[in-house]
């Protein structure tokens, strides 16, 4: 069965490591290790075992040379985009000018249900009050309309990393609004939303649902089916409460994202991802090293094949 291939969820490779994805399309494999388990996984990049290329980012610049050799793997691509404009939160992410060119060009390229808009996660703090999401919320629709169909929102976990980075990186402190709150934020976004032809969907974030709010699916197999005409794993692969997503293989790896996100659940500190990613080689046939095969072959690790 062809696999839903995510890149990444736990790092922004198309921002950072664009070249190193193209090496390891052509190598026709790549080495995961799973964060949990510590297990590494050789996953198959041949193009009969893809049935659809996910990607995550907050710059999707670097990858833009890459897309026609990318597509020489599979044609059936998809791409989350975040934007935000915080950039009080976001450290080292592109100005939102930037973003909104690069945005208007994938939806021009691929068709803008291809692509989905995220404005997540909110964060609400002492210093950065709803009224001033909202206001960029909107100012975002407004560059976007015509190019975005769909918008997925969700409110920010206070993971303990991410309040300690918080701590540690900015003056902000975190404000954990009341359910009902929330909910009314949300239904504020749905409205300016709609102004612009945008559904609004919440993801892990059950209790923001409504008419106006759908549930999110992420890593959605059946869509991708539908997009693509072409069979892939639908089988259900929640990664966290509430989470709809159905199965994917996903190849990054925590603490390797330079964004600088002060709330970001996959990075432990940012200096720390920031290091991980000036030293990293783009000849390495996993992202954070280089995996010897013999090792594996000896029973030292342990291997999969998908």
């Amino acid at each position: 069965m062809p696999q839903i291939l995510s890149v990444s969820r736990r790092t922004d490779i198309p921002a950072f490591y664009g070249t190193w994805f193209v090496n390891r399309l052509k190598a026709g494999h790549v080495f995961v290790q799973q964060p949990y388990s510590g297990k590494m996984l050789q996953v198959s990049l041949d193009p009969q075992d893809l049935g659809a290329i996910v990607f995550w980012s907050k710059n999707y610049a670097p990858l833009l040379p890459w897309l026609e050799v990318i597509e020489k793997s599979t044609k059936n691509l998809f791409f989350h985009f975040t934007i935000t404009a915080n950039r009080e939160l976001e450290l080292n992410v592109p100005a939102l000018r930037e973003v909104i060119r690069d945005y208007r060009y994938l939806a021009r390229r691929y068709g803008p249900e291809r692509i989905i808009w995220r404005f997540d996660p909110i964060c609400i703090t002492d210093k950065l009050s709803f009224a001033v999401h909202e206001e960029r919320f909107v100012q975002c629709a407004e560059l976007l309309k015509g190019s975005a169909d769909r918008c997925i929102i969700s409110f920010v976990q206070p993971y303990k990393r991410a309040l300690s980075n918080l701590r540690k990186y900015t003056d902000h402190t975190l404000i954990d609004l009341p359910l009902g709150i929330k909910q009314e934020y949300a239904e504020r976004l749905a409205a300016r939303a709609e102004q612009y032809g945008i559904s609004l969907f919440a993801c892990c974030n059950d209790h923001l649902l409504s008419e106006k709010i759908k549930k999110a699916s992420c890593i959605d197999g059946a869509r991708l089916s539908g997009l693509f005409n072409r069979a892939v794993d639908m089988r259900p692969a929640t990664t966290r409460k509430e989470c709809a997503c159905t199965r994917s293989i996903d190849i990054g790896a925590y603490d390797t994202c330079a964004h600088g996100c002060v709330y970001c659940y996959a990075n432990s500190d940012k200096n720390r991802a920031g290091k991980a990613q000036k030293e990293h080689d783009p000849s390495w046939n996993s992202l954070t090293r280089n995996v010897d095969v013999h090792e594996l072959a000896s029973g030292k690790s342990q291997q999969q094949l998908f």
